[in-house]
């Protein structure tokens, strides 16, 4: 299997040289990362990792079902943290906040997490998702040539992610989104690819909210990842109901 992906990200690298369209692009991204049936092939995912912000640490676990729901929790101070998406309700309970019991989650969450929800990234069938999806050119980024391909999502925000032009895998995406009322950039780094069955899945990236050298930061390392387990079902992501309507019902 390593031989053969090996091949298949050195062809994908060669048509990347002399890709000159949209299209190109995407067709080297998608063998690069394993191939558009075998990203297609997957139906749920389960990644465990942590997360670092600033001086904690937060071990996470997150859950992916098609065709697009998101479960994510995470531990603080010894309490467990969850967000969730169903396909249509995002929800989330986070005890270290006095927030016991799930609660919908305000409109700049609830973009956040759909777009989190999107288990093969924007760009595979981005026209069936709503999304336009752009080619701006190749540009040097960090001492790297790379692809500046321009993505506004359905609701209108956009991302521009930049793609190595040898492998086509996106490494850094920079954006603007509302967070709390306010517009504020982010710069997201991603990397550490390494193969998932037969996919290829990033196992780091950092996300940096703001400028500046104060701009919070937020480091995801996956250590482990499973696909088609077969155990992750429907009931994981909707939302619980509140205790009352729960013991309300149960009476009647």
């Amino acid at each position: 299997m390593k031989k053969l992906l090996l091949t298949t990200a050195l062809l994908a690298a060669a048509g990347s040289t002399f890709a000159k369209d949209l299209d190109e692009v995407l067709s080297c991204n998608y063998e690069t990362l394993g191939g558009y049936d075998n990203l297609k092939a997957v139906e749920s995912a389960r990644y465990k990792g942590t997360m670092t912000m600033g001086p904690m640490q937060a071990p996470f676990t997150i859950e992916f079902l098609r065709p697009n729901q998101v479960r994510m929790e995470f531990e603080v101070q010894g309490m467990t943290g969850i967000q969730a998406y169903d396909g249509e309700t995002g929800w989330a309970v986070m005890p270290f906040l006095g927030k016991t019991t799930a609660e919908e989650m305000a409109d700049d969450q609830l973009k956040s997490i759909q777009e989190m929800a999107e288990m093969d990234g924007p760009l595979v069938d981005w026209k069936e998702k709503g999304h336009t999806v752009e080619l701006k050119g190749v540009e040097e980024v960090e001492g790297t040539e790379a692809y500046a391909v321009e993505v506004t999502r359905a609701g209108g925000d956009a991302t521009t992610m930049y793609l190595d032009t040898e492998y086509c895998l996106p490494f850094l995406s920079k954006g603007v989104r509302e967070m709390q009322g306010n517009e504020t950039s982010f710069t997201s780094t991603i990397g550490d690819y390494k193969e998932v069955g037969d996919i290829v899945v990033a196992h780091s990236m950092i996300q940096t909210f703001g400028e500046g050298p104060t701009a919070p930061t937020q480091a995801i390392t996956i250590e482990s990842a499973e696909i088609n387990t077969g155990d992750i079902t429907a009931d994981r992501f909707a939302m619980p109901e509140a205790p009352a309507a729960a013991e309300q019902e149960a009476a009647e």
